[in-house]
């Protein structure tokens, strides 16, 4: 049996009476298990999270590829989160994917594309789990596939993907994302200077109620941190070198 076929093998002998939530992004994975739905014939809706930190060519692709996808609006955008929450969301703090994703899908049989291959938190996860909110459980097809076998999919079956894989983009998401390396937010904040305003923006209207606001500058500077990947304890020791070097 091949991996197409396992895919959708096991969409179809899981199928819920309801029918699949299918968490639908508009990544590559995104439109490979929209594709393995149709294939399979099982019952399902695609729903697609606004986050308002979405790039544009991505919108603009869901939008003449994926008329079939529900789009969700969330109730507080990212820089109202941060302003919220006092500080803005970090690898180890991701308070952002529970209001602008996470909601969705409760109490459904949610499919999504996500891949043991794309990182070692992802690999210890069960191609069939329980989610984390009560009643929320989730179904991976492609769980077991490498990135080779995603492209060669999307290229044999002729599958359009966004034009942004084309132009150095390895995964695509949220703008500013704390999960992305140092490289990858300044290629993306470079594509995106307007966001770029709107998150140092939103910082310094956050700094004075930010408990770590005496150890910036100002709000570019926290941003730097922010999309850099030294932790603040990092930053200062490289901050008090290059004023050691100078002297």
């Amino acid at each position: 049996m091949t991996i197409i076929e396992e895919a959708i093998k096991i969409l179809q002998d899981n199928e819920p009476k309801e029918g699949y939530h299918l968490a639908f992004s508009g990544g590559k994975d995104s439109v490979i298990i929209k594709e393995l739905a149709r294939l399979s014939g099982v019952k399902y809706e695609s729903h697609f999270a606004l986050t308002s930190i979405d790039p544009p060519e991505l919108l603009e692709f869901i939008r003449n590829h994926h008329k079939d996808v529900v789009w969700h609006r969330p109730e507080m955008t990212m820089y109202q989160l941060i302003l919220k929450h006092k500080m803005p969301p970090l690898r180890t703090v991701r308070y952002c994917c529970k209001y602008l994703k996470e909601y969705l899908g409760m109490g459904k049989f949610v499919i999504t594309g996500i891949r043991a291959k794309e990182s070692s938190r992802r690999k210890k996860r069960k191609q069939i789990e329980e989610g984390r909110q009560k009643g929320k459980t989730f179904i991976h097809p492609i769980f077991y596939w490498s990135e080779n076998n995603v492209w060669n999919f999307i290229r044999k079956n002729n599958i359009p993907y966004c034009k942004l894989y084309d132009e150095g983009f390895l995964r695509i998401g949220c703008i500013g994302c704390p999960m992305q390396t140092a490289k990858q937010s300044h290629f993306m904040f470079q594509k995106y200077p307007k966001h770029k305003n709107a998150y140092i923006k939103t910082f310094k209207k956050m700094m004075p109620n930010y408990k770590y606001k005496n150890r910036f500058i100002d709000a570019e500077e926290m941003f730097e941190q922010w999309i850099s990947d030294f932790t603040m304890d990092e930053w200062d020791g490289q901050k008090q070198q290059i004023k050691i070097d100078f002297t």
